[in-house]
């Protein structure tokens, strides 16, 4: 009998959290991650797109998870996973480009999966060659797997720093600077 009342309470309870509407729970992932609580926000964010995915706020919302994945929590697959399904589901969201861009360069930057960011940049690019941020896309499917301190060397020698002493110190009369006469 005891038990049966337990299972009847976690019941009520879960049916209760249930009820809650797209609008309660992004106020909620929203509120929690302005607090710093970010598992609790991301859950809220995905609960979201779990059991009201064609709404604006299932959009909003699975594209703040990839942000907080990526900024606060630091979970860079879990990054990558929301913001590749973000431009999935919402492919026509003003976003859209921007998630896509974002998880190849997290592939390509902090996952070091050069074939994978390398066709997430080819789709961007297919997709959106004008967009403002296709120079970049171009520039890291040009770079892909290549040391970022030897773009650098690369970077300076076509600039013509490298290699060339600093300027001589001027000495003698060429050093001299007229001053002004204080009165």
């Amino acid at each position: 009998m005891k038990m049966y009342q337990i299972l009847l309470v976690l019941g009520l309870l879960f049916a209760a959290c249930s009820r809650k509407t797209d609008v309660d729970l992004f106020n909620e992932g929203k509120e929690a991650q302005e607090k710093g609580n970010f598992q609790l926000a991301v859950e809220r964010y995905e609960e979201i797109v779990t059991r009201f995915e064609k709404t604006a706020y299932a959009e909003s919302a699975l594209y703040r998870a990839g942000l907080v994945y990526n900024n606060d929590l630091h979970d860079i697959p879990k990054a990558v996973a929301a913001y590749r399904k973000f431009f999935d589901l919402y492919s026509q969201n003003k976003q859209a480009p921007t998630a896509l861009f974002l998880a190849g360069f997290l592939l390509n930057n902090e996952m070091h999966m050069i074939d994978s960011a390398r066709r997430v940049y080819q789709i961007f690019l297919e997709k959106y060659p004008s967009h403002e941020l296709a120079t970049s896309a171009r520039f890291e499917l040009e770079t892909l797997g290549k040391d970022p301190s030897s773009l650098l060397r690369i970077d300076t020698v076509a600039a013509g720093d490298a290699g060339s002493p600093p300027p001589a110190r001027k000495s003698g009369p060429e050093r001299r600077t007229k001053r002004k006469a204080s009165h």
